[in-house]
């Protein structure tokens, strides 16, 4: 089997993580509270997110390009805040989910190194995989909209 010297796009949990840091619609709204798990007591509002896979662009090509899909979690709520809501803040979680739709929908061919492991990768551009879907949080009273991305990115 022939080799290249084209590098596997790195992580792109990190590399997702670090676009959104580098957007002040979102970090306005959430400042680095974006993580792949949501914490026991987190301050709010907070945005989750896990890849759950994708597929090669061009599995013949000799460049490695990905479409990582990326299902997202915007949180609000009571947790972490000034508790003067007795119902969950489902219109936070909106804003959050409607700005990282924006800022993904608008960004394309950018660049993005990452702190962990100071690998780059490009960014050609993302699919809006669904748009916001609020869920009810009965367990942890938390206002809650659920919606999916695409990543379609490469090593440099």
């Amino acid at each position: 089997m022939p080799t290249t010297g084209q590098p596997v796009p790195p992580d792109a949990e990190i590399i997702f993580r670090d676009f959104l840091l580098s957007k002040t619609g979102v970090t306005d709204i959430v400042g680095t509270r974006i993580a792949t798990n949501l914490p026991r007591e987190a301050e709010m509002p907070f945005l989750v997110f896990q890849r759950t896979g994708g597929v090669l662009i061009r599995p013949t090509s000799q460049v490695h390009i990905q479409s990582a899909v990326l299902p997202c979690i915007a949180f609000a709520g009571q947790w972490g805040g000034d508790a003067t809501k007795s119902t969950p803040d489902y219109g936070t979680a909106m804003n959050l989910a409607n700005e990282i739709i924006r800022v993904c929908f608008n960004s394309e061919n950018e660049y993005v190194e990452t702190d962990i492991t100071n690998t780059r990768a490009k960014i050609y551009g993302f699919d809006i995989i669904s748009m916001p879907t609020r869920v009810q949080e009965i367990s942890t009273g938390l206002g809650r909209y659920d919606f999916g991305i695409a990543m379609i990115y490469r090593a440099v």
